[in-house]
Order: structure tokens, then sequence, then C-alpha cells
């Protein structure tokens, strides 16, 4: 009852807000909406389209195949697993977290394994990090220059580090003996393997662009109500240029790492851009939450581990920075 009221009264402020200040509304919703188009819409739905269809052809298996071995012997996971932690740093945010919830449903993954993936499965497209990032962290105020396998590795690392964990505070077995239909002696889950007969969708172009076109409406959705949120943060009277940078980074990743490098110089910039970029903001969990079907994943939790990978990319940052 608590939670509700709480709702009402954030929706109700919400609608003031945007009725009294029409100028504002209409500039974070500008800026969203094309750094959606500019930059989010062209490096991730050619992607999303591309295994949505890989998918329903049961071509999974190719591209786990040569990563599948190191992967299993490194964190414990199936083919399906693999390929979801491929997909997700291949693709960006939130393609990892929606085939998570996707194989989980589809008998594809135990609920262990689904957990420990949905915890670490989550980052910037490389097209995201090698042009938007490294763009922004090599312009702007007092740029200092920055190797792109350091930002990478900060960004990319950190997942590997939370897995151990991960897979303790939720159970992930090395070889998962758990499975949504354990009577069935063939279970996807159990043998790792996946073809197009255990999924429930049908190999149709047309079927895999609208299905990709609704996340990303979706998510430019977010982006836009984010966005216009990060304007309204900028007008507050808070202390300095830290504070109201790191709450519009928290709120929105791309608006974040713009702000970022416009008006922070050399290694804090930096930090900013990483930590951004890593945690994915308050706009990517929502998107996240959007694509997740199954109840058995938390959004929590997400935070969770998406707060320590951001701080994890900080830390790295540093010390790579430090070295050069």
């Amino acid at each position: 009852m608590k939670h509700k009221i709480i709702y009402r009264f954030l929706l109700t402020l919400s609608f003031l807000l945007l009725l009294c200040f029409p100028a504002l509304s209409l500039e974070g919703a500008r800026k969203g909406l094309l750094l959606w188009y500019n930059t989010v819409l062209p490096t991730l739905l050619p992607f999303m389209i591309c295994m949505n269809l890989m998918v329903s052809f049961g071509a999974v298996n190719l591209l786990a195949a040569p990563f599948y071995p190191v992967l299993h012997r490194l964190l414990g996971l199936s083919r399906a697993g693999s390929f979801i932690l491929l997909s997700g740093m291949l693709c960006g945010y939130p393609m990892g977290a929606k085939n998570c919830s996707d194989f989980l449903d589809n008998g594809l993954l135990s609920l262990s394994e689904a957990r420990c993936l949905y915890a670490v499965s989550s980052f910037p497209s490389p097209m995201f990090l090698a042009g938007y990032m490294m763009h922004m962290a090599n312009s702007g105020a007092q740029p200092i220059p920055l190797p792109l396998w350091k930002m990478a590795a900060a960004v990319y690392l950190p997942a590997l580090f939370l897995f151990f964990p991960a897979a303790a505070c939720y159970k992930q077995h090395r070889s998962p003996k758990s499975c949504p239909s354990p009577s069935q002696p063939d279970c996807p889950a159990r043998h790792g393997k996946i073809n197009s007969s255990t999924t429930n969708t049908a190999p149709s172009l047309d079927e895999a662009l609208f299905s990709s076109i609704e996340v990303m409406v979706k998510i430019g959705g977010y982006i836009m109500l984010f966005s216009i949120l990060a304007v309204f943060i900028r007008r507050l009277p808070l202390p300095g240029t830290l504070l109201p940078a790191f709450f519009i980074t928290v709120a929105e990743m791309t608006t974040g790492i713009e702000y970022a490098s416009l008006h922070f110089p050399g290694l804090l910039k930096i930090l900013l851009i990483g930590f951004g970029g890593a945690f994915g903001g308050l706009s990517g969990a929502f998107q996240v939450r959007s694509v997740t079907k199954n109840a058995g994943l938390s959004i929590r939790h997400y935070l969770f581990w998406k707060t320590a990978h951001g701080l994890l990319t900080v830390i790295l940052l540093i010390l790579l920075a430090a070295r050069h």
C-alpha cells in the first residue's frame, strides 16, 4: 500500500513538472530521441534482428562452439549460457538479459544459470564502446589519450570477476542438474544444446524484424523519459558539478557520458564514462526489465550486480590509467 502511495505521488509530481516546464521537457525529449536515433538504433537493431534469426534457425551453437570449451571450463556455462554471455557482449543492452529471459522461458537454461547470467551479461556493445564512449573520452575538456583496449578491458573483464560470487549466491554448479522439465531425458538445459525445435518461434524474418523493432521502441521511450529527467537534474541547485554529473550518469548512460565529456577533464571524465557504460543507468535497468518476462529474474539483484560492475570498472580504469 505504501508503494502505491509513493508511486502515485511521483507520477503526480512528474505530470506537474512536465506541465509547468514544457521547454525543459521538450529539450530532454528531443535530446533523448536524437541519441536513440543517431547512436542506439543503428548500433543495436541490426544485431538484434540477426540474433533473433540465429535463435529461430538454431544457429546459436555455431557462434557458441568456438568459445564454449573455454567458458564451460572457466565458468561452467552451458552452450546456451555461452551464447547469452557472448550476445550480451556483442550486442549491448539489453540483449543479454533478453536472451537470458527468453532461453529460461523456453527451457534452455536452469534457473540458477539464468540468474548468474542475468547478473553479468549486460554490457555496452563494442560498436557503442569503440565509437561513442571512446569518442567522448578522447574529446571535450582536456582529453587524455586512452587506448581502446584499456577501456574495453575495464568494462568487460569485471563480468568474469563477478560471475564467481554470483554463482556462489545462486548456487550455480559446473554441470547443472536442475532443469525446468527434469522428467525429459533430452532436456536442453541439461545437455546445453540449442536447436530450432526447442524454441517456440518460427524462422521468419518478419517476426524477427517486428520483435526487434518492438524492443527498440521500448528502449527509445525509456531513453527519452530519462533524458527529460537528466535535463531537470541539471537545473537542480546541487553543489559543484560532480554530483549532478553522477546523478545524470546514474539516470541515463548516454546523456551522462556526453555531460561528463563536456564538463570534466582528464581521468575524472574517463572514470565517469567508464562507470556509466558499465552500470548502464536506470534507463538501461528499465529497458532490461521491459524485456524480462520471467518472474525468477530480479531487477533488484540486477541493479546490485551492475553497481558492483560499475565500481570494478572504475577501479580497473584507475589502475590502467596510472600505467599510461
